[in-house]
């Protein structure tokens, strides 16, 4: 089973610059969006830039579905504060 990102550290320009896992890992968004191609998250084989995220069609349709963006996630001090990690 892949990790989860939980939250989202934004730079002075307010784009998404760091991710924080479930298992408290911080990564620079284009590590995140390496590692997301490697296969290494729950249900998501692509990020972008800007946060997006795409999942391989389970549809059969061959298309890839898009998600929401990481945006929507807390920042890593809220997270914190929620007690998001494991362990």
């Amino acid at each position: 089973m892949g990790e989860k990102i939980i939250a989202v550290r934004k730079d002075l320009n307010g784009d998404i610059a760091e991710v924080m896992t479930h298992t408290g890992r911080v990564l620079s968004i284009e590590h995140a969006m390496q590692e997301a191609r490697q296969g290494k998250f729950d249900s998501i084989d692509a990020l972008d830039k800007e946060g997006n995220w795409y999942i391989q069609s389970s549809t059969g349709d061959g298309q890839p579905e898009s998600g929401g963006n990481l945006d929507t996630l807390p920042s890593f001090e809220q997270a914190m504060h929620e007690d998001n990690l494991e362990g």
